[in-house]
């Protein structure tokens, strides 16, 4: 009987703390998904939204059920309806979105469609046949494609934006194809800023698994000062860290003259504004996270590991490679996602350092964000990026359940 009121007790005690450390974690749950992933997913949603243009041209919409462009010009209940649509969006300020949307669709028609708003909401488009009126004032609603546009827009959720993302397109019978190579540039930059994440990440990895070995072997006060070395650049504005090497890198700059002064080139080189200008900055600025990564798994490493191993003989490089490095391992993937995911992200580095080839995907969702308020294209590169950090999340989880697993046999 004292037994089983002990655990009945000691049941009741777990829950009562298990229950506490819920009920502190509400507020960090709630704020994390006011402040983050409900603006995200908000947006993220963009990519698919077709909201604006559905509902704008309902009526136009409506009319066009089972039309299609081999038909030719659409009937007069049709220029009924988009005369409508447009005069009714004009008097709600609606013309201008209803404009860009189709114009993103087929280029060149937005000032037809911004024009024949403002008409068709001042009543100047009227007569027996608003067909025969509107095309003698207007005569690019003669275009079939223009109509196909409005007639494939009829759903509140498109995949336009995603497929353009990917340089893809439906034709006129609803086929997805490859758009033209002039205007091919979304897989391009996206395979680019893949590869110069990870070219980055790999220089990074090269360069802090030494550093972190030093300020793990270091003595403690040279150490220290190792460390504050590694730290001393987090402290700096990225901003102003990306400028100095502008300044460096410049045909006049410091390391152009060496190069000159020694004699090791006869003309200044073209080192900023390439994509040799571009690793060094984003290692210069990314390196601190990795050293700082391994160093801290470095650290719990035991020396008496790595001393047996040479005491049974082997080179103090096998014994790193078969000793340290296994155990190690998780901090070097650990810093490499850090960097990785960072890298992926970057923007103003690339802006300002790189050359017009080497400009990564953000500087597409900042164009598009920002310029031409494209905001669907931006939402869809925007889904490509987390697609590129789900399947690196899911490659980094996949590498430690295995290194787990050879470390328990």
């Amino acid at each position: 009987m004292v037994n089983l009121f002990r655990r009945k007790r000691s049941h009741g005690r777990a829950w009562r703390q298990g229950f506490l450390m819920v009920l502190l974690a509400v507020p960090m749950v709630i704020f994390i998904t006011l402040i983050f992933i409900w603006p995200v997913a908000r947006f993220l949603m963009l990519s698919v939204d077709n909201s604006d243009l559905s509902n704008g041209l309902a009526r136009t919409t409506m009319a066009l059920d089972g039309w299609q462009a081999g038909d030719g010009v659409p009937g007069e209940p049709a220029f009924q309806a988009l005369v409508a649509d447009l005069a009714q969006a004009q008097r709600d300020g609606r013309d201008g979105v209803l404009a860009q949307l189709i114009n993103q669709r087929l280029v060149g028609s937005r000032y037809l469609v911004i024009k024949t708003a403002n008409d068709a909401a001042l009543g100047k488009i009227a007569g027996p046949s608003v067909k025969d009126a509107l095309l003698a004032k207007y005569p690019g609603w003669s275009n079939p494609a223009l109509w196909a546009v409005i007639a494939a827009n009829a759903a509140p959720y498109t995949d336009y934006y995603l497929l353009a993302s990917l340089d893809l397109e439906r034709d006129g019978n609803g086929a997805i194809v490859r758009i033209g190579e002039d205007r091919a540039i979304f897989l391009q930059a996206l395979a680019r800023t893949v590869w110069i994440s990870f070219v980055v990440t790999l220089i990074c990895a090269v360069i802090a698994i030494p550093l972190a070995q030093a300020i793990a072997s270091a003595p403690p006060v040279l150490s220290k000062v190792l460390f504050a070395m590694v730290l001393f650049p987090l402290w700096t504005s990225l901003l102003i860290r990306t400028v100095i090497w502008i300044i460096v890198l410049q045909r006049n700059g410091p390391v152009n003259a060496a190069l000159t002064t020694f004699g090791i080139v006869s003309e200044p080189l073209d080192l900023v504004y390439t994509r040799f200008s571009l690793y060094i900055a984003m290692v210069q600025v990314l390196l601190p996270m990795m050293v700082l990564s391994v160093a801290s798994v470095m650290r719990r490493v035991p020396d008496i590991y790595m001393r047996a191993a040479r005491s049974l003989g082997a080179p103090w490089i096998t014994a790193w490679r078969r000793v340290q490095l296994p155990l190690i391992m998780p901090g070097i993937l650990s810093g490499a996602a850090i960097v990785f995911v960072f890298a992926l992200g970057y923007y103003i580095t690339p802006a300002l350092v790189g050359g017009p080839t080497d400009q990564m995907i953000s500087s597409n969702i900042a164009f598009f964000t920002n310029q031409s308020l494209n905001w669907g294209m931006a939402a869809a590169l925007s889904v490509q990026l987390l697609l590129i950090l789900l399947v690196g999340g899911l490659l980094l989880f996949t590498a430690r359940a295995l290194l787990g697993r050879r470390s328990d046999a």
